[in-house]
């Protein structure tokens, strides 16, 4: 399907301005959007993300400004909420989407029907075969009768069987409407593309589906997504909404993080040698004030200092960093599955699994919707009895599950803040807000009944009050579902300082990327095992898949003559390499675990010592002896002991810093 507009002008946006009572959301907003880019749209939550791609659907309008549209611009829009119920087969309401193409097929199939009836060469009949016929060549022409095979493609992509294609759409679940929604955006391929969180309700491998597909759309494409690793795999261009202002950086999304980082330390830079300047000139302006000889000079300077533009910085609210409660440690076996199995009536879920988990580890549960990942990890946490087989606990092993039912256990008559308080260990009210801060509770909607709160509301709250726990052993479905990424950022820091173990089902793979050292794949029945991350565990399949590949292709005849398999060769490189790459992490793991313990080591003591220095300067204390005496020796032993400590930790820190470096890893910890 080609693309009606190729000039240098797809749509613009002028002078855009909208305001609400409390707020206004843009002013002076302008933007030009060009044919074949590819744009991810970012921004906080209530920035306007969505108000914005609604301004270029046409489905809203501004409050002043102007909106440009290319000529016979076709725009697809896919919302975060759809619903579209219809008794119609999938396929049919897919294909629709193509509207002058599905009229054209559902009126040549009414003329056959009426052909049946129509006397042999009257000229009803003649009409009619000169109408099928001049149908018949615009619908070849527009390639009509690839349609419907396109359209299969596209719906396997996303995950449809064969024999889905033929069922009522209104049979299946919410989150396979919104993949045929997605089919049915795709196949009509717009020159205007606006996605809205399209990897909601997409496992892995139907995300990587569509990223393959959208990095090959002639079409322009605008992306709004919390999922970091869809948009460095898809978008070359990042459209950042901060403050009612849009501002374009090239690349991808990690890209846009280093550049914004860059420039924040330019106009810091900036900032201070401003400030010198208007200080120097201050103090001149000050000493010379009242010397008449001076009075030219003096008003020269104050002229400068009206006219210089003031660079302002925003104050930035420091970084979250949260660390789980201490936990009770458990055995070095935390989890053990022995022959374990499972069915829905003569249905088996999977084969007889084995598998050991020890403490400490990190453990993503990865594979295809329908392989069973819930039910095993519902069995992992007693809430489903197994066909067969042994599922075990380690000892003093505590177990939390969180779901997206865990809202349940809430009660419902609390408001945001007593319901984390619950959950709280001493913390104060300042920290419990700056938690729930960080979770999209600002303001007044701490105070938010739970009773009122909405799903994702819940969620959220849900994840902010995990945080809080005491068990050593969490089992985590889905657990950024809902989350932006401020919040996952919050949730992937705790959970890297958290020293008991953890077995996360999500298919977000940049957080499973910083949080996992080790990935299970389950998949028809079976359960692989990969050491390393994400990013290592899709290098270790896919040599996996080149050396069976190259396996049934038979091994290759070298110039000497001898058999050699070269394709295998090259794939079992990649996965030494990424083997030794393994290595290095669980080695870099180790040294940031033991520079954290000294960290938090340090920190107490420190504390400790601030707070003997306040009890030493108390007038009672200074007046009981024994009392000072022993305050007095606690007080120096631990001023000797922090030394050592600091020594202790500045070889541990040197020690990560060469692994980082070994890895190629930037200093603020991605990839």
């Amino acid at each position: 399907m080609g693309h009606q507009f190729t000039r240098s002008t797809l749509l613009r946006l002028q002078h855009i301005h909208i305001a609400f009572p409390d707020k206004v959301l843009y002013d002076d907003l302008d933007w030009h959007i060009r044919p074949g880019q590819s744009i991810g749209l970012v921004g906080d939550n209530g920035a306007g993300k969505t108000t914005l791609l609604r301004l270029l659907m046409g489905t809203r309008e501004p409050d002043r400004g102007e909106i440009i549209r290319a000529p016979r611009l076709r725009v697809g829009y896919l919302e975060q909420d759809f619903s579209f119920s219809t008794d119609r087969p999938l396929v049919d309401v897919v294909v629709e989407a193509v509207a002058d193409l599905s009229q054209i097929e559902a009126e040549m199939t009414a003329l056959r029907e009426e052909l049946a009836t129509l006397e042999q060469d009257s000229e009803e009949q003649q009409a009619v075969l000169k109408r099928l016929g001049h149908l018949h060549e615009h619908f070849d022409n527009a390639d009509g009768y690839r349609l419907r095979s396109d359209a299969g493609r596209i719906l396997a992509g996303l995950g449809f069987r064969d024999e889905d294609l033929e069922r009522p759409l209104d049979s299946f679940s919410g989150g396979w409407q919104m993949r045929a929604a997605l089919a049915r955006l795709l196949l009509s391929a717009p020159d205007l593309l606006l996605l809205d969180e399209p990897t909601n309700h997409l496992d892995t491998e139907t995300m990587e589906w569509l990223e393959r597909y959208l990095r090959h759309y002639s079409g322009t494409v605008i992306c709004v997504s919390h999922d970091r690793f869809f948009l460095d795999r898809t978008v070359s261009l990042i459209a950042e909404l901060e403050r009612g202002e849009l501002k374009l950086w090239t690349g991808n999304y990690t890209r846009f993080l280093e550049q914004k980082e860059a420039e924040k330390e330019r106009i810091a830079s900036e900032y201070l040698r401003q400030r010198e300047r208007i200080a120097e000139l201050e103090r001149f302006i000050d000493r010379f004030r009242y010397k008449a000889s001076k009075a030219s000079q003096v008003q020269s300077r104050v002229r400068m200092l009206e006219k210089i533009q003031r660079i302002e910085i925003e104050s930035e609210t420091r970084g979250i960093r949260f660390h789980f409660p201490a936990c009770e440690r458990s055995g070095d076996q935390v989890l053990i599955l022995e022959g374990l199995q499972h069915s829905y009536g003569d249905t088996p879920v999977f084969e007889p699994l084995d598998l050991h988990i020890g403490r400490g580890e990190r453990v993503a549960l990865v594979g295809p919707n329908g392989a069973g990942k819930t039910t095993l990890s519902r069995i992992i946490c007693r809430l489903l009895e197994p066909t067969s087989g042994v599922c075990r606990l380690g000892h003093k092993v505590e177990l939390d599950f969180y779901t997206q039912e865990a809202e349940e256990g809430m009660i419902r008559e609390n408001t945001v803040l007593e319901e984390l308080s619950r959950h709280s260990t001493g913390l104060g009210q300042g920290q419990l807000r700056s938690l729930l801060g960080s979770f999209l509770f600002s303001g007044d909607a701490v105070f938010k009944k739970v009773e009122v709160l909405s799903g994702g509301e819940k969620s959220r709250l849900s994840v902010a009050s995990l945080l809080l726990n005491k068990s050593n052993f969490l089992v985590l479905d889905e657990p950024t579902n809902h989350l932006d990424i401020k919040a996952k950022d919050v949730l992937q820091q705790g959970l890297a300082a958290y020293t008991g173990t953890v077995l996360v089902v999500s298919h977000d793979r940049w957080f499973l990327d910083r949080v996992v050292t080790r990935v299970l794949e389950l998949r028809e029945g079976r359960l692989r095992d990969y050491p390393g991350n994400y990013s290592d565990f899709l290098a270790l399949r896919e040599a996996e898949l080149g050396a069976e590949e190259a396996a049934r292709g038979g091994a290759r005849v070298s110039e000497e003559g001898s058999a050699t398999p070269a394709r295998s060769r090259s794939k079992e490189d990649r996965r030494k390499a990424t083997e030794e790459k393994i290595r290095k992490r669980r080695v870099l793991r180790e040294h940031e675990q033991a520079a954290e313990k000294l960290e938090r080591t340090i920190e107490t003591r420190e504390n400790r010592m601030s707070n003997l220095e306040t009890e030493l300067s108390r007038p009672e204390i200074l007046a009981d002896g024994a009392r000072m005496s022993t305050l007095t020796t606690e007080y120096n032993t631990l001023r000797k002991q922090l030394p050592e400590l600091y020594a202790q930790w500045e070889v541990a820190q040197a020690k990560v810093d060469t692994c980082r470096q070994e890895l190629g890893l930037e200093e603020d910890g991605q990839d």
